[in-house]
């Protein structure tokens, strides 16, 4: 990172806006950053550091309390640093949390202004952003620069009293800072993947063990062994019921051969009773079956009739209809003889009223005579009519512009009356709505208060349940440890009881070797076996195991409610102080959104009675050419109206009165012209009616005569056909018509009945031949008992059912059994696979994981190679510093194995020629040590590819610990990195360095605040 340009504005000494051009430095400058105490010289590195990470330099004070105390209230207190990384330029802007004066509204009243953060790149033709929320800007530029902030302090900032900091960190801090500068971080993904690879192999090892028991305890077998004799017993157990089903399905077939042959006999049987009761039922039907013969004789004799019947009726029918047609014809020549007759006076009534004709034409004359003067009559009163409407609406119009113009005029003034009422209520929308945001971030930090509170108090429930079981947890742990202990004390005590019962005199003792046993232990209380050893000791690590997971469950919920509480702190201090309740807050918003609705409804009233009034201006000032207009056409009007009035009355004279309109002349012309069409109309219908009349009256006679004819010929057929239909009757024994239509049937009928006969007839012969044949079958013979053949082949059956059950159940365990054992060689293969790779992974793994001598991880490893470079640059520098004294050195032996080790430092005094820890340098010595540590580090990182950018270096202070001659060394060094295209910018009071270094920023103090000044140093 290289520094371009940096503008503080009311930020901490500063009360204006200062800018530091730092491109007016060389770029590989030396420079200082001098002025007197308190001028701000350090506050330039807060601003820088501030604008990065949004924390100062010596982190110990936050960005609020950084606001000038010197600035205007409403100056806005706002870091600006434009810096180059590589080949791109970058830019950041950030403004603390603050308090302002209002810049609308009262003098005294303050707002607050929340955080702000923008970062910007330049793309040649300008800035563009890249994102604009703080954390989001910290996160990219984090990301950007390769650091964290307390990182940027230890390496490229070196602030005022803690440039030991990189000296004096441990192993762990050391290495988050070079994981970070040499991107290891491949190096700790990969002793990840080795750990994560190892203990999933773990894992599988011990679900294949897992599973293996779990087989052997469904199977109920306590090993592999077992399992395969049950197999064998199971086996021959299976052959043994084979054998015994091969002798029960031969006694089956046997009894099911005797039931077959039993059911085939009783079917005999059976079949010899159902032939006999069809024929009793065919018996029992014979005498309806003759009542159907009888019926069919009638019915085919009664065929024979049928014909001479049939032309018959046909005859009587045909002589019915004639009679009734020549009813129908005497009627019509009465009906057309009166129709003839009344024809024949209406002709003469008509005929009577020529003269009424003769008057209705000339009145037709007389009337369209009157036309013409009509028309002229008509044109002439319209005209007049027409003109006198158009007076009567210029007239209309002349008053209505003139209501117009007044009510115009009236109307202007109330707008403008509302205008001036609306215009200071319209005036306050833009500082409601500043407010009413303002006021919904503080309603939405108090409820994220409440949310917070609520959690923390939460989190302490939680933890006072969590202590109670980590209580009951210890309660359970001791008392199973006294359990234990009590029963191995008793087992102990037990075991000298059962030697001496193998005790006899003149042996040895076991225990002492004594021939003599003076007084043998006895047993006191019962000796606990050794399985009550192991439940107890089970039970004891259960104990443990579930005291554990409680403790860890606790440690989790005070770390919880550590978060909470720190969460709270942040947003209480967040809030203004004394802040209101959440009610109160909303209330106030309540108050804020009516006020700010009242605003908007005052705006949208005030444009459009401004809107409004323009219109009325514009409107007013039209109306008056067009009243003048409408005053001079009106009288024009009244003129023209009364010269045509008095040519109506000229032309009405000529004209009767009731004839004056053209429509009612029409109208009557129209009357009497109908008036003679309708005499001449009737006249001629009379006539036309009169000839229709004759013709129909003469066409009626001619009918009655023909039909007469016909009905007397139709009585001689009918009387012929009658005769001969009585002799059929007597031919085929029929008394009368009446016993003749009783047994006249129709062809389907008949042919039903000779169906049903035969049927019959067919149905008796067939039911004696299969009593025949039935009897026949059986003859000899005594009905079997199937009820004992029947159940003597289901109990057969049924044994046979039980051993195919049997060998079944016996089949599936034995496939069971056996499948069980091949997944159990499977899980052995398996688990013999797993440990031959564990023993590759698992070492691999144990040692990328510090799991050696050194207690050195993969990746420590690696930055261990790495902090040596460094190191071996830093004694370079220190070694020139110290006069040949001190060198930096790593620390190669583990001197505490439950830490982290491998990148602890010491320093190498050759006037001692031994080593010793950092911690143990003078303040002067520590300085020179930690710069030179922070330039060899600035060396190395550059000197690897794809390393981060350490362009520059700021040194807040610490050369005032150094005698002139080490002052000299470290100039000298720092003065090398010129060399390299550094530039190296120092903080210090120590007037030696005005006189080495040749440029710098000067910090100028006043009453009114600091001022900079970038040029040569003087």
């Amino acid at each position: 990172m290289r520094p371009i340009r940096l503008i503080l504005s009311a930020f901490g000494p500063f009360a204006q806006r200062e800018e530091i051009d730092f491109t007016r430095l060389p770029p590989d400058a030396l420079f200082l950053i001098h002025g007197p105490t308190g001028a701000g010289k350090t506050s330039i590195l807060d601003g820088i550091c501030y604008a990065l990470y949004g924390e100062t330099s010596g982190s110990e004070r936050s960005a609020k309390e950084m606001r000038s105390h010197h600035a205007a209230d409403d100056a806005l207190t706002e870091v600006e640093f434009e810096f180059g990384l590589g080949r791109r330029r970058y830019r950041v802007k950030r403004s603390p949390e603050q308090e302002r004066a209002a810049l609308r509204g009262k003098k005294d009243q303050r707002v607050r202004i929340p955080a702000r953060a923008e970062l910007q790149v330049w793309d040649g033709d300008g800035w563009k952003p890249l994102v604009s929320k703080a954390t989001e800007v910290t996160q990219r530029l984090v990301a950007l620069l390769g650091f964290e902030a307390d990182q940027f302090r230890q390496v490229i900032l070196l602030p005022q009293g803690q440039f030991r900091k990189l000296l004096a960190a441990d192993s762990k801090e050391r290495e988050q800072i070079l994981e970070t500068l040499f991107a290891t971080e491949t190096c700790k993904r990969l002793q990840e993947r080795l750990k994560a690879a190892a203990n999933a192999l773990e894992r599988q090892a011990e679900e294949a063990k897992a599973r293996k028991k779990t087989l052997l305890e469904q199977a109920g077998v306590e090993s592999e062994e077992a399992l395969g004799a049950r197999i064998e017993e199971a086996t021959a157990r299976r052959s043994l019921l084979a054998e015994e089903e091969r002798r029960r399905r031969t006694e089956e077939a046997n009894a099911t051969a005797a039931l077959a042959a039993a059911e085939a006999l009783a079917r005999q049987f059976e079949e010899r009773d159902g032939a006999r009761a069809a024929l009793d039922g065919l018996s029992a039907a014979a005498a309806a079956i003759a009542t159907r013969r009888r019926e069919l004789d009638a019915a085919s004799r009664a065929q024979f009739v049928r014909a001479a019947h049939a032309n018959f009726e046909d005859a009587a029918a045909q002589r019915q209809r004639l009679a009734q047609q020549l009813a129908q014809a005497e009627g019509e020549v009465e009906a057309t003889a009166r129709q003839r007759e009344s024809a024949e006076s209406r002709l003469q009534e008509e005929r009577a009223r020529a003269p009424e004709r003769e008057r209705a034409i000339r009145e037709l004359e007389r009337l369209e005579g009157l036309r013409e003067a009509v028309r002229t009559f008509d044109e002439a009163r319209r005209e007049a009519e027409k003109l006198s409407r158009s007076a009567e609406a210029a007239e209309a119009e002349l008053a209505r512009l003139q209501g117009e113009s007044k009510t115009l005029t009236e109307q202007r003034a109330r707008l403008q009356q509302a205008i001036e009422a609306d215009t200071p209520l319209a005036g306050r929308v833009e500082a409601l709505r500043r407010d009413l945001a303002q006021q919904e971030r503080l309603i939405r930090s108090l409820q994220q208060l409440d949310q917070a509170k609520a959690a923390l108090a939460a989190h302490r429930d939680e933890e006072t349940k969590c202590r109670q079981a980590l209580e009951a947890a210890q309660t359970g742990r001791d008392a199973a440890r006294v359990r234990k202990e009590d029963l191995e004390a008793r087992w102990r005590s037990g075991q000298a009881a059962v030697l001496a019962l193998h005790l006899s005199e003149g042996a040895p003792c076991p225990v002492c070797g004594s021939l003599e046993h003076p007084a043998p232990a006895t047993a006191g209380e019962a000796v606990p076996s050794e399985e009550e050893l192991n439940a107890a000791a089970k039970a004891l690590q259960q104990a443990e195991s579930a005291l554990e997971s409680v403790r860890a469950k606790h440690q989790a919920v005070l770390g919880r409610i550590a978060g909470a509480e720190s969460v709270v702190s942040t947003l209480e201090a967040g809030l203004p102080p004394d802040p209101p309740s959440l009610e109160q807050a909303k209330a106030r918003l309540v108050d804020l959104e009516r006020d700010l609705a009242r605003a908007l409804e005052a705006t949208k009233r005030l444009d459009a009675a401004k809107a409004e009034f323009q219109a009325c201006e514009q409107r007013l000032a039209a109306l008056g050419p067009a009243l003048e207009q409408t005053r001079s056409r009106t009288e024009t009007f009244k003129i023209q109206a009364a010269a045509a009035a008095a040519q109506v009355r000229e032309r009405s004279d000529r004209i009767p009165e009731p004839l004056r309109d053209v429509r009612t002349l029409e109208q009557a012309i129209d009357a009497v012209r109908k008036q003679a069409d309708t005499l001449a109309a009737r006249l001629k219908a009379a006539e036309e009616a009169h000839q229709q009349a004759s013709t129909a009256h003469a066409a009626a006679g001619s009918k009655r005569q023909e039909r007469a004819e016909a009905l007397d010929a139709a009585s001689v057929r009918l009387a012929q056909s009658h005769a001969v239909f009585l002799k059929a009757l007597q031919e085929q024994g029929f008394a009368d018509e009446a016993a003749f239509r009783e047994a006249m049937r129709s062809p389907e009928e008949i042919a039903v009945l000779r169906t049903e006969i035969q049927s019959y007839d067919e149905s008796v012969a067939a039911a004696k031949e299969r009593l025949q044949r039935a009897e026949n079958q059986v003859a000899g013979k005594t009905p079997p008992n199937l009820a004992a053949l029947k159940a003597a082949q289901e109990e057969v059956r049924r044994a046979v059912e039980q051993l195919v059950a049997q060998q079944q159940s016996l089949e599936e365990r034995i496939g069971q059994d056996r499948r069980t054992c091949e997944v159990l060689a499977a899980i052995g293969q398996e688990l013999g696979e797993i440990e031959s790779r564990y023993e590759v992974m698992g070492h691999l793994a144990g040692i990328a994981n510090g799991d050696n001598g050194k207690k050195l991880t993969f990746q420590r490893f690696v930055l261990a190679a790495l902090l040596d470079d460094v190191l071996r640059q830093a004694s370079l520098r220190l070694r020139t510093m110290s006069r040949g004294r001190y060198s930096l050195q790593r620390r190669e032996d583990v001197a505490d194995a439950r830490r982290a080790s491998g990148l602890d430092l010491e320093v190498f005094d050759e006037y001692t020629g031994r080593s010793r820890p950092a911690s143990t340098l003078s303040g002067g010595e520590s300085f020179m040590a930690a710069l030179s540590l922070a330039l060899g580090l600035s060396d190395v990182v550059q000197a690897y590819a794809g390393g981060i950018q350490l362009d520059t270096l700021f040194i807040d202070e610490g050369f005032g610990s150094l005698d002139p001659e080490s002052l000299d060394m470290a100039m000298k060094a720092l003065s090398e990195l010129r060399q390299k295209g550094r530039m190296v910018g120092i903080i210090s009071h120590v007037d030696e360095l005005k006189r080495q270094i040749d440029v710098g920023i000067e910090v100028i103090p006043g009453r009114s605040g600091s001022h900079v000044r970038v040029g040569a140093v003087g």
